[in-house]
């Protein structure tokens, strides 16, 4: 006979029996993102827990993880021409140019193709290539996880999981229907097609994250989503003891401050012309600028100084955190100028307990509810004092120690998000 122990401990095991998740996302690593960071945290977490994951993917693998199980589908040279288009810079080559000629009327026509016509987004080839496999793939699984975006990965694992039927569980980072910057689509020709689709999702999901509260709430309202099933799967990142050790020994007494950016602009959705102008008011200054083409095209629109802004093109994760650390007094976050959208990247800085700057464009910036937990984030407006920016930041570079990891760990880890979903 089995003691009280001995059931309670067998009660417990059962209780944390291990599932096998399918995760079906149109990026995902090699491909560098907020999305695809999130969720190869995510998923190392849920691994850890015991857990099986499947990773469906249009991001053709470098090499397999040996801890997942990652199922490429779509055509590897279509997939190439597009990510070469996508990232074709706006300006030649002086060294190829006839090349360099045609790939930029061919990122043209792609663009006038893809904002014009394709529904429900760039990504509507990967999701064909989905729609002719789905009943070949031999996919055992308890939960489905979608992420967005792009929104065609909620419709390709709807489509997979509408015969299994199993629990479903989106993940939305970006506004789909409700993005009124820079839409994924036409949204005059597709808007109604558009509503009825993410509608259609929100009602047979069994929980929908959302990375913030008031993006949650207006989801609740403009759907009529059951509020019970939804919840804030906040921004994670993870907290690296050896890069804040890098961050607490680096020579915050120079008088030369060297800023760092992170990221991309795009027209209608983040902008640095404000943040460009606060920067100007200082004297002695370095900007480093790693960014796609398109976004230094963006910058170069502005007037800068040439000997104080350096520009440096995208550089793999690891890489990215090693220089935020070694090489910057500060991390420059720039807000969206929706507030239903919040830069991932502002947690991705404050793990490393550097002083981050958040230039925030709109007054309802979500950002603005992180910088309360954290003494190293500022929050910059086009209003802010000079003086009394430059006065906070360097008592924050005498207290630089002071980086409270625990509270950081148990807010925005990748353990914390899980605990918190019952879902997981």
């Amino acid at each position: 006979m089995l003691s009280p122990v001995s059931i309670l401990l067998l009660i417990i095991q059962e209780s944390r029996k291990m599932s096998k998740y399918l995760i079906v996302t149109h990026q995902f690593l090699p491909h560098v993102s907020p999305r695809t960071t999130r969720w190869k945290l995510l998923v190392d977490e849920l691994v850890s827990l015991g857990h099986e994951v499947t990773v469906l993917t249009g991001t053709k693998q470098h090499s397999q993880d040996s801890n997942i199980e990652t199922i490429f589908v779509g055509n590897s040279r279509a997939s190439n021409v597009v990510v070469s288009l996508r990232n074709q810079s706006n300006s030649l080559d002086s060294k190829n140019r006839i090349k360099s000629i045609i790939f930029k009327l061919l990122k043209k026509v792609y663009r006038f193709v893809i904002r014009n016509f394709a529904w429900p987004d760039y990504a509507m080839f990967w999701l064909i290539s989905v729609l002719k496999v789905r009943k070949k793939l031999n996919l055992e699984y308890d939960v489905l996880v979608t992420v967005s975006l792009p929104f065609s990965s909620h419709i390709a694992g709807y489509l997979i999981n509408k015969k299994i039927g199993k629990p479903w569980i989106m993940d939305v980072g970006d506004p789909f229907t409700l993005k009124t910057t820079a839409p994924e689509n036409n949204s005059s020709l597709y808007g109604r097609l558009n509503k009825h689709y993410e509608t259609k999702f929100y009602q047979q999901a069994s929980k929908v994250l959302f990375t913030h509260d008031d993006a949650r709430k207006i989801h609740i309202k403009e759907f009529q989503i059951n509020p019970s099933i939804t919840a804030v799967g906040q921004p994670i990142s993870k907290f690296r003891e050896h890069l804040y050790e890098q961050t607490k020994n680096y020579n915050y007494t120079n008088n030369e401050i060297k800023f760092g950016y992170f990221g991309i602009f795009t027209h209608g959705v983040r902008t640095p012309v404000n943040f460009i102008n606060f920067l100007d008011k200082f004297q002695n200054y370095e900007m480093h600028w790693y960014i796609n083409s398109d976004s230094e095209s963006i910058l170069q629109k502005n007037t800068l100084d040439s000997s104080k802004h350096n520009f440096n093109s995208h550089v793999a994760r690891d890489e990215a955190l090693q220089l935020m650390t070694k090489a910057f007094h500060c991390l420059v976050s720039i807000g969206n100028l929706n507030p239903n959208q919040i830069p991932s990247k502002v947690i991705e800085y404050i793990a490393t307990g550097k002083p981050v700057i958040h230039f925030a464009e709109i007054n309802d910036d979500p950002v603005i509810h992180i910088a309360d937990e954290f003494d190293n984030v500022f929050i910059v407006t086009k209003n802010t004092d000079i003086n009394i920016f430059k006065k906070d930041l360097n008592k924050f570079f005498l207290e630089i120690d002071n980086f409270d990891s625990k509270k950081f760990n148990k807010l925005y880890s990748p353990s914390a998000l899980i605990e918190k979903l019952d879902t997981f």
